[in-house]
């Protein structure tokens, strides 16, 4: 039954890796780079994240079975360039590395300290793609025999008329830019990535920019503990091709314990419910979600997903490091 799922998978997959759909993270909030390039730099800095993400576990043994990403990131503020600089390493591998995208990508952002409360952050950034596809190890629809499968009674697969691409290896780069609007309690942002079409396997002309908005806001309240309550409402919605997905739900913390719930949608159905966990002690911060599929696809074992996050300035934003006070400080949740 899982080999089933994995192969119906993959063949819904390999055309949708044709128009390359960005890689997606329930914990956003813990991708900032993956999520804006203008958030390179939001906190002061230095920050090394490091995130993964387990999707649909139930398609095969072991972390690959299904879909895996990894991603490691590090950026800073630096005061005399006037904004941040961030670096990303990601890597989504599909079903035991059938299908391997790997990405480098670089970025600037661009400070403008508008008032007291106030800041605008503008980023560009490049990334170098690399995309491997197992072609030898799919499966597809015509290889089925209704006696033996997809193999002959000695094992060898049942021939298929799908004609391979002519390179399994592709290499590209692209660029993406974003910005940023933030006072102390608000921020809204839009990113655009993958601005360059490129070209499928196949040599078809693909124009897969990716869209995404962000908002949200972050509130203390309660005067008997000392403020240490705090509620971080926040929304996502991505565009891409004939794509649409909205993410809405809220982090609630107490000190330095957090957990959240959010629901995404696909606009025309019901996708997932997303839990998570978390907390914040010094420099570091991890966070645990996991969704649960209600859509067609909720018998494949939900998606699970881990954070860690380094700050080295614990909370410190650009808008306020220690050389330039009075000047305001960004939400919570961006430097956290």
């Amino acid at each position: 039954m899982k080999f089933i799922k994995l192969v119906i998978a993959l063949i819904l997959i390999v055309p949708t890796l044709t128009f390359a759909q960005q890689v997606e993270f329930s914990q956003f909030y813990a991708a900032p780079l993956h999520l804006n390039n203008a958030l390179a730099g939001i906190s002061y800095g230095p920050r090394v994240g490091i995130n993964y993400r387990n999707q649909w576990p139930e398609l095969g043994d072991g972390p690959g079975g299904g879909f895996t990403t990894y991603a490691l990131s590090y950026d800073q503020h630096i005061e005399k360039l006037h904004g941040g600089i961030g670096v990303m390493m990601t890597s989504d591998r599909i079903a035991n590395d059938k299908i391997v995208q790997n990405s480098l990508s670089a970025m600037y952002s661009f400070q403008i300290r508008a008032s007291k409360k106030f800041g605008v952050k503008i980023g560009l950034g490049g990334s170098y793609n690399h995309r491997y596809i197992n072609w030898n190890d799919l499966l597809f629809f015509d290889q089925i025999d209704p006696l033996s499968g997809f193999f002959q009674s000695i094992g060898v697969p049942n021939s298929t008329n799908e004609v391979p691409p002519g390179n399994f290896n592709k290499h590209s780069f692209n660029a993406n830019a974003g910005i940023v609007f933030f006072s102390k309690n608000y921020y809204g942002g839009i990113a655009a990535h993958n601005l360059v079409p490129e070209s499928d396997y196949f040599g078809d002309k693909t124009n897969r920019s990716r869209l995404a908005l962000n908002g949200g806001a972050f509130y203390h309240f309660g005067r008997t503990y000392q403020k240490k309550f705090w509620l971080s409402p926040q929304v996502l919605y991505v565009h891409q091709n004939n794509f649409n997905q909205i993410s809405v739900g809220s982090l609630i913390g107490y000190d330095f314990f957090y957990t959240g719930i959010w629901v995404r949608h696909t606009i025309t159905n019901m996708d997932a419910v997303i839990s998570g966990v978390g907390f914040k002690k010094g420099i570091l911060r991890f966070g645990y979600s996991f969704d649960i599929n209600v859509s067609p696809l909720r018998g494949t074992a939900g998606s699970h997903e881990f954070s860690f996050v380094f700050n080295f300035t614990k909370e410190e934003s650009s808008l306020n490091p220690k050389s330039v006070q009075g000047i305001l400080s960004c939400p919570y949740y961006l430097d956290f």
